[in-house]
């Protein structure tokens, strides 16, 4: 009985000393130094950007998926994480990108983000893919003044999880260089009519 009890707790002890060591290779990873937009035009109009996922996003888990191979499966690296769920990551860089500390607007920025993955055409190329759709609201009553989708992939230099971030860092800055064009051309003779900085006052 004596022994069996001992084999019992040294089970339990070599247990408890596994867990810590078998996440001991887990890199975190976020998307690095984010500088404000140079010539920020939009910067008065908004008063928040917020940035919502689709479920299968809503986690650190760093996904990829292999076109060439399994194109419907959505695969994670298993010794590789974001440091926060996509979301959140991206949310942090636009908001440092875009409002900065003169933000005095009243309009909010929607970002419902679709995808955020590293995606294999073979097993050697590779690229991050980011899409979203953006909706720039009035100050009250959620009425949409502007929407637009946009969609951007950046391709990787490596075939592995360092490569993806590397591409994923630079496809949300496309993106967020893109949105910032976008928003700041409301105003002109294509949209004529959508006074932004009168609307977002």
């Amino acid at each position: 009985m004596r022994n069996a009890f001992m084999l019992i707790s040294a089970l339990l002890l070599a247990a408890c000393g596994a867990g810590p060591k078998a996440n001991s290779n887990l890199a975190y990873y976020d998307l690095g130094t984010v500088q404000p937009a140079p010539n920020n035009r939009i910067v008065a109009s908004l008063r928040s950007i917020d940035v919502f996922a689709v479920s299968w996003l809503d986690a650190t888990a760093m996904q990829y998926r292999l076109l060439y191979a399994a194109s419907q499966r959505r695969q994670s690296y298993a010794e590789s994480r974001w440091a926060a769920t996509p979301a959140d990551l991206l949310g942090h860089a636009l908001r440092k990108r875009m409002l900065s500390g003169e933000a005095g607007g009243a309009c909010r920025l929607r970002v419902d983000l679709d995808e955020f993955v590293h995606a294999f055409d073979t097993p050697k190329d590779s690229r991050a893919v980011l899409e979203a759709r953006v909706q720039l609201l009035a100050p009250a009553g959620g009425e949409v003044l502007a929407r637009r989708s946009f969609s951007v992939a950046k391709p990787s230099a490596t075939p592995d999880a360092r490569g993806g971030v590397t591409a994923m860092a630079a496809a949300v800055e496309t993106f967020s260089a893109e949105m910032h064009d976008w928003l700041g051309g409301l105003d002109r003779s294509a949209t004529a009519g959508l006074n932004i900085a009168q609307r977002c006052r």
